[in-house]
């Protein structure tokens, strides 16, 4: 049995979009609104009639990435100027908990699961709960704290398998629909010379994000796992002692050559252009890369799989909800703050929000973009709603998901074993749950 935010996914996955592209060129499906949200949020919550107000909003992505979205505010909000504000995402939270901590900061913060439950517990957010009813519990629940939210979801993020559906078809090699034959297809690959799957390792989240997929697949998405986020955020189970034979599985993928240790000296780039030129059967990655492949082999015939456990499934998505909307409680202007929030609460919201960020779905009831043919063989993972990140149920320890994928490069590379691994992360986790 799935857990429930699991299953509830469902209700937004099904609306998937694509990356730039083929996708570009799609419009959002939407359906009539008799006056927008938007304009009614602003006749509820509006400052005084004429007054312009300027509020800052900070993100880690760049404004380009904002751009469809800030243009539909200018429009929507009048009465409210936005002063977009770029933060590296090396220097993001540090910058942030300072302001914040001075009680100064942006009017609207865009957050990660974790720091939206750690400002959220330090009262530094104000509560969205009016707004959040809007949209699905699947991309709320991660920003919820003691009853309330303080962060409303963005565009969802996922990650699967592409593969070069032409290397498929002339070698003869069926679809796998488990682990096992997903190994001996690589197999198979390997026989006939062609290198079955390109990683560039020298980057830890091709093992964070593998890995993890396997374990919610085989464990996590099950009535035995359904409460593990819960209890690993509260202290109560480890890694060490209830992952160690789902990964022990899933590192069949060291052990049969699939992953190797010289791949930890091959980036990103140069494993999508291996994938890209034919040089491999698949690449794991998301929507975020499809025009830069296609851009790189345009004749490329491109479709993405899903990561199985070991029994036949509909397979499963690493992914979830994007950065989250959040008011500063300390704002001047925080009703001006929340009229903004109401407007990216309407399906042209959301459209405008999608249209720089193509590659997932939005979560908010009604919203819904085009499926493309490059996802042709996800399309059963993503209605079955089996898309799930399982550090976002961390909390304020989600940040140590870079250290599970260290540790894990580590334990490819032979220098640890597995327990040892399993112990870091469980470690790195304790501390940030301590502070």
């Amino acid at each position: 049995m799935k857990r429930k935010v699991l299953s509830m996914v469902l209700a937004t996955a099904m609306a998937m979009g694509l990356l730039c592209g083929c996708g570009g060129e799609k419009e959002p499906t939407t359906t009539p609104v008799e006056s927008t949200e938007a304009q009614e949020a602003v006749e509820e919550t509006t400052t005084a009639e004429g007054e312009k107000v300027t509020i800052r909003m900070s993100y880690w992505n760049s404004e380009d990435t904002m751009a469809a979205m800030l243009a539909f505010l200018a429009e929507e909000v009048p009465n409210v100027e936005i002063e977009y504000q770029f933060i590296d995402n090396s220097n993001y939270d540090t910058i942030i908990d300072t302001q914040l901590s001075a009680g100064e900061g942006p009017d609207i913060i865009c957050e990660s699961p974790g720091s939206a439950l750690k400002h959220a517990r330090l009262g530094y957010l104000a509560p969205v709960d009016d707004l959040a009813a809007k949209y699905s519990a699947a991309g709320t629940s991660i920003y919820s704290y003691e009853g309330s939210t303080y962060a409303l979801p963005g565009i969802s993020w996922f990650e699967g398998i592409w593969f070069n559906k032409a290397i498929f078809e002339e070698n003869q090699i069926e679809l796998p629909k488990t682990f096992d034959e997903y190994i001996t297809v690589c197999k198979k690959f390997q026989e006939m010379g062609i290198t079955p799957l390109a990683a560039g390792l020298k980057s830890w989240e091709p093992m964070l994000k593998n890995s993890m997929a396997f374990v919610s697949a085989e464990y996590l998405s099950t009535e035995a796992g359904s409460g593990f986020g819960e209890d690993y955020r509260n202290g109560k189970v480890t890694l060490d002692g209830t992952w160690n034979e789902y990964v022990e599985k899933w590192s069949e993928m060291i052990t049969s050559g699939v992953y190797t240790t010289d791949m930890t000296g091959v980036d990103h780039d140069q494993a999508l252009e291996q994938f890209a030129t034919g040089g491999a059967a698949m690449f794991c990655s998301g929507p975020w890369d499809y025009e830069a492949i296609m851009a790189k082999n345009p004749e490329l015939q491109l479709d993405m799989m899903p990561f199985y456990g070991t029994q036949e499934s509909d397979g499963w998505l690493i992914g979830g909800p994007g950065c989250g909307f959040a008011v500063n409680e300390a704002s001047a202007n925080k009703e001006a703050a929340m009229e903004v929030l109401a407007a990216i609460s309407t399906i042209e919201g959301q459209a405008a929000l999608w249209e720089n960020n193509q590659g997932g779905s939005s979560y908010l009831d009604g919203a819904a973009f085009d499926l493309p043919e490059a996802y042709t063989s996800v399309a059963g993972t993503l209605a079955a709603g089996n898309v799930y990140c399982p550090w976002n149920e961390w909390g304020v320890a989600a940040s140590a998901h870079e250290t599970y994928g260290t540790e894990m490069q580590s334990y490819l590379l032979g220098t640890q074993d597995l327990a040892t691994t399993l112990q870091n992360v469980d470690t790195a986790v304790a501390e940030l749950l301590a502070k």
